[in-house]
């Protein structure tokens, strides 16, 4: 059977499925050949590594294990130079494990070295390698790659801890992106070419040793007697345990009364007077209007409040409250819920699966209509939102009683989100930057600004503005320093650059004196992305990231944002994010990726971990910049360099929260050049560009004296 004909999913938790019974048995059922990357050299790893071999070995399949050996700091410099040379008695410590064992999965492994179907080579390297479980299955034309977490110990194997596990298929699109990319990075490996790792196969004695005392005609017999058909066997450690037999709690669809809380996170809640002015403008401009707050500052308590005023003056007035808040990302509607808690609401969270609310909001909306219930909230993802379902059942509410809050609302003026908006009576936006487009990265754009007009026609104008100045000079948001790093382009980056440039600025001259066509605009928009990525995976970055932290040994990582450039660098097949991230790793530093390629629960357990300081650092793109609220972020470093106002003015709200001992944020920005000795209308457009942003982040930052002197000596003025 083919390996797409299994009805495998893409990802695998614990939690509520065994790994094993469902992706490694099948799989191994029925590949040819099996690569395996493990990160220590212990009996228990082996055992894992060894998990649903089975039918594998009956069938003799081959594979190829790494097994990975980190050393302290002289034993890795010393077999980095060639004075020392562990293999050997690795090898025969190796050889003594599977000749010895009476560990039925250990004896799997020992007949395939005794057939010769299994090669075994160790990797050498600094502090761990393996920052996660990799397996790559292949059958004929297919492949499947599997990822994991790096919890190779007892503890990782047992019943107590929950794992999960992503799969890519070389079937699909998505592959060439994820799944090659491990493939790639194990036979690089495999054929000793990282850089930062020495890797060598087990020494001939070793082979010879385990073949001269195992005749593997014995071994299979004992492993899979004739009379019986080769039997799946239940590992030493198991994956998962049984699910629960407990059913689902039944959903409590009754309403609450919204109210203002007394307290809020242990203290009095209390508006701030930025706040009762942004409700009181809302109430005089109709009840409509655009809230332009600074990230940071409020705006969701300041709207639920709004909310929870309105819904107190229609109920006296005998009339039905429906409210629908309407938000770009899961986690942010997940953010929400919890704020939504304390005024007694109970939202009907219209994400995900539609069999997870399409039925409660059904019930709910009968009780409104027949006037036994007189409040119902729903948050929605845009997504949802915009969907034929939801909107077949909001078309059941009169658009009278109909409250609409749209966070992040930037997102809303897009024009299919746009035409699916309700006609609310009552309608709230929500954006630190309202009008800011992705446009903002084309100088002179020839592209009609209909977010702006989209927005404006539908929230009626912005009816309340409160600036970063403004929230900290009312200490409502953490003082902050600047920092700027130069990151020169190299010769090769700089020639791209210019070239992207010139036939930017070929088009937008083009389109002065004539509309663009759809071919035309197409290429605009990707002329201009390529460019970006140019400035956004510049070489020089990453160097200047760890030297950065090099020269600043008294500064901590710790609760630290890491905002890097999306996609890859030009003729390179990794993504950027994960280039850093590894490095990272490989220095010793505690990170972790957060992107939308992650589940939630994925997203949700690195946060808790960066909260518990289990993890230092997020290396992030965009899944950051709006809305999530982490307040114990204490630094920022800016590797994507974006000339969109919206996403820099975001990032730096994510570090500007107040938290407990934090007296004030830091923000590193690392700011690209042109190659030195360059001097050009593109060269001096960069330079404007960039200058742009620091004057934006010096206006506010308390060291603009240290900031002007930093650019004059580095000639951007």
């Amino acid at each position: 059977m083919q390996f797409s004909a299994l009805g495998l999913k893409a990802k695998y938790d614990s939690d509520e499925e065994s790994i094993l019974e469902c992706v490694h048995i099948p799989l191994l059922a029925h590949a040819h050949r099996y690569d395996r990357a493990v990160g220590y050299f212990s009996s228990d790893v082996l055992v894992s590594a060894a998990q649903g071999l089975d039918k594998f070995v009956y069938s003799e399949g081959k594979m190829r294990l790494i097994i990975g050996n980190p050393l302290s700091d002289d034993e890795y410099e010393a077999v980095m130079v060639g004075i020392s040379n562990p293999i050997k008695a690795q090898s025969l410590q190796l050889a003594d494990l599977l000749l010895n064992s009476k560990e039925r999965n250990l004896k799997l492994l020992t007949y395939l070295v005794a057939k010769g179907l299994l090669e075994i080579k160790f990797a050498f390297t600094h502090k761990g390698m393996f920052h996660k479980k990799i397996g790559i299955f292949y059958q004929n034309s297919e492949t499947i790659v599997f990822s994991g977490s790096a919890n190779e110990t007892i503890a990782g194997l047992s019943k107590y801890n929950s794992e999960e596990v992503s799969l890519f298929f070389s079937w699909l699109q998505s592959f060439e992106d994820y799944g090659q990319v491990e493939v790639d990075n194990f036979n690089t490996l495999w054929n000793n070419n990282k850089k930062r790792s020495k890797v060598v196969a087990i020494d001939s004695e070793a082979y010879q040793k385990i073949q001269n005392s195992v005749d593997p005609e014995v071994l299979r017999k004992e492993l899979f007697p004739e009379s019986l058909p080769p039997q799946i066997i239940k590992p030493f450690f198991s994956y998962s345990f049984p699910k629960s037999e407990q059913e689902l709690t039944k959903l409590n669809i009754e309403t609450k009364t919204p109210r203002k809380p007394l307290k809020v996170k242990g203290r009095s809640f209390e508006l701030f007077p930025h706040q009762i002015e942004a409700i009181d403008s809302w109430r005089k401009a109709d009840y409509n209007g655009l809230f332009k707050l600074a990230t940071g500052s409020g705006k969701t308590f300041t709207s639920i409040s709004a909310m929870v005023e309105l819904y107190e003056e229609r109920h006296k007035n005998g009339d039905a409250t429906f409210v629908i808040i309407s938000v770009p990302y899961i986690e942010l509607a997940n953010q929400w819920v919890k704020e939504l808690a304390p005024f007694n609401v109970i939202p009907i969270q219209c994400y995900d699966s539609s069999d997870n609310w399409a039925a409660a909001l059904d019930t709910k909306l009968l009780r409104f209509r027949t006037g036994t219930l007189d409040f119902i909230c729903v948050i929605a993802v845009n997504k949802t939102m915009a969907s034929e379902l939801f909107q077949s059942k909001i078309a059941k509410v009169s658009f009278e009683d109909m409250l609409l809050i749209g966070d992040e609302c930037h997102h809303l003026g897009s024009q299919g989100y746009f035409d699916a908006l309700p006609s609310a009576r009552y309608r709230i936006g929500l954006s630190a930057t309202p009008f800011r487009t992705e446009d903002d990265e084309v100088e002179g754009s020839p592209f009609p600004d209909t977010i702006r007009q989209n927005l404006l026609s539908y929230f009626k104008g912005i009816i309340s503005e409160y600036s970063l100045s403004d929230a900290i000079k009312d200490g409502i948001l953490s003082p902050y320093r600047y920092d700027l790093v130069p990151v020169y382009l190299d010769e090769q980056e700089q020639e791209a650059y210019e070239d992207y440039s010139a036939k930017i600025q070929k088009l937008i001259l083009r389109a002065k004196s004539t509309k663009l066509s759809s071919d035309e605009q197409s290429m605009l928009t990707n002329l201009c992305g390529a460019r970006a990525r140019v400035l956004a995976t510049s070489s020089g970055k990453l160097p200047a990231l760890l030297s950065y932290l090099r020269n600043h040994p008294a500064l901590s990582l710790t609760h630290s944002l890491i905002y890097v450039g999306e996609g890859s660098a030009p003729g390179d097949k990794i993504p950027y994010i994960t280039k850093v991230t590894n490095c990272l790793h490989e220095h010793g530093c505690k990170v972790s990726k957060f992107t939308s390629q992650e589940t939630s629960s994925e997203r949700r357990r690195i946060m808790d971990s960066f909260k518990e300081q289990h993890i230092d650092s997020l290396v992030a793109m965009k899944v950051l910049d709006e809305g999530i609220d982490v307040p114990v972020c204490r630094s920022a470093f800016i590797l994507a360099s974006t000339r969109n106002p919206r996403q820099y003015i975001q990032r730096r709200g994510r570090v500007l929260r107040k938290a407990v001992d934090k007296n004030e944020a830091l923000i590193v920005d690392f700011v690209v050049l042109p190659l030195p000795g360059v001097v050009n209308q593109f060269s001096q457009n960069l330079r404007r560009a960039e200058l742009e942003r620091i004057d934006d982040f010096r206006l506010t930052a308390i060291n603009p004296e240290e900031i002007d002197k930093r650019i004059i000596e580095l000639g951007i003025y």
